[in-house]
């Protein structure tokens, strides 16, 4: 039995709105010409932004909840 999946839609996945939210925080601090410690740290502390409460958001408006 074959059975078919549908397309791959980014507007109802919420790590895209994940994604969103770490590129947006990396581009606020503005990486520039910074070290490669300094990198991982920002971006330690863009994930670190990802609050429980954004995350119901993401999946709400995903349309899960």
């Amino acid at each position: 039995r074959i059975e078919f999946l549908s397309p791959y839609l980014p507007d109802f996945q919420p790590i895209e709105l994940v994604f969103s939210a770490i590129k947006a925080h990396l581009k606020r601090v503005g990486l520039g010409f910074f070290d490669e410690h300094q990198i991982f740290y920002e971006l330690y502390n863009a994930c670190r932004i990802i609050s429980p409460e954004m995350t119901w958001g993401f999946w709400r408006h995903c349309s899960y909840l």
